[in-house]
């Protein structure tokens, strides 16, 4: 593999480190003040520069993205907190929503509160706000490269109810500048089962900034609100932070490659005096059809979300009566992949734009 300018076979490598730890790995750790007390997680470094902060207490999530010490993703004001502090009511979960570079929603609700079948159901539902056990690290290997990952399962149930498990793998190699994300949601009930989920993607600055814009192949967007209607024709353009910004909420339906994957890119050229720095996201079209694109260009909550999808975001009810509303039978599973490229400069960037259009 390729470390630090060099091509290096694994025995040249093993001799020039006391421990591949000096490389990058993963560490578990676990928060020890505030509202975060408690809370375990892992740290997920690479040579690359890749710096992660996998939440283990919180649904196997990534609060924390970094490359060379620069933040992708958006941190709210919330910050980390404990599952102690989650309200399922209505938009109460916007009081554990700390943002950061993934936050799932779901497993049987995704989307805006709503009352389904006699159920009050709150805003994106519980995944997110639910611990992991299993946790297993498996580094390793495999002929002269190294893959960091880890992997662990979260539980989504009730009595007599529904009983959802889902099942995360996150990848990183140790020379590449990329994030791998497989999951499997598997109905281990008795009962059918509604499955929603969102991979509420945040994204902050400085890649996002007023000159930051979404690269995609010609899609359907559709805004899901009178507000996003009238900024539709600068969906994929941002700005400066605006006071008293209202949020745009976009769903975009992206054809998939050959590959059977759906694309897009969030860049920013003008970064770091013109050196350029963005975001490549891969996930499958088969079981996530839609990308949702939460944009917010306010003061503090200055973000764009990118978010794969198998729903839209009114909620469970409506996605009942529009006939959209997936579902698991009983032993059924459904797999999701997702693969993020960081784009270190203008040069990828335009790789990666040739590639997409």
């Amino acid at each position: 593999m390729k470390i630090y300018g060099q091509e290096l076979e694994k025995r040249e490598l093993l001799r020039k480190v006391g421990d591949i730890s000096q490389i990058g790995g993963i560490r578990l750790c676990q928060a020890a003040d505030g509202q975060e007390k408690g809370v375990r997680f892992a740290e997920v470094k690479n040579a690359c520069g890749i710096d992660m902060r996998v939440l283990i207490d919180r649904g196997m999530d990534i609060s924390d993205l970094r490359f060379n010490s620069v933040p992708i993703a958006w941190k709210s004001s919330v910050r980390e907190t404990s599952t102690a502090y989650y309200d399922k009511d209505g938009l109460e979960w916007l009081r554990t929503f700390y943002g950061g570079f993934l936050f799932t929603c779901g497993l049987t609700t995704a989307g805006m509160p709503s009352v389904d079948n006699g159920e009050e159901l709150g805003l994106h539902g519980r995944i997110g706000n639910i611990a992991s056990e299993n946790i297993c690290i498996e580094n390793s290997w495999s002929g002269d490269g190294y893959m960091l990952t880890i992997k662990g399962t979260v539980r989504e149930s009730r009595v007599y109810g529904d009983c959802l498990e889902l099942t995360r793998k996150i990848k990183v190699p140790m020379d590449k500048s990329k994030v791998l994300l497989n999951d499997t949601v598997e109905n281990i009930g008795h009962k059918t089962s509604p499955l929603m989920i969102i991979y509420h993607m945040n994204f902050g600055f400085p890649l996002i900034d007023k000159n930051s814009y979404l690269i995609e192949p010609k899609s359907v967007i559709t805004p899901m609100s009178d507000e996003a209607e009238k900024g539709l024709k600068d969906c994929l353009a941002f700005s400066e932070p605006v006071s008293g910004f209202k949020e745009q909420v976009y769903c975009h339906e992206i054809p998939s490659n050959r590959g059977g994957m759906s694309n897009i890119a969030l860049v920013n050229e003008e970064f770091n005096n013109g050196n350029g720095f963005g975001i490549w996201l891969k996930f499958s079209s088969a079981s996530l059809q839609y990308l949702n694109e939460w944009k917010q260009m306010g003061f503090g909550e200055y973000v764009c979300g990118l978010e794969p999808a198998n729903c839209k975001t009114y909620g469970r009810k409506t996605s009942r009566e529009k006939n959209e509303l997936k579902f698991l039978e009983p032993g059924e599973s459904e797999e999701f992949h997702i693969e993020v490229d960081i784009l270190e400069n203008n040069e990828e960037i335009k790789k990666a734009k040739a590639a997409i259009k």
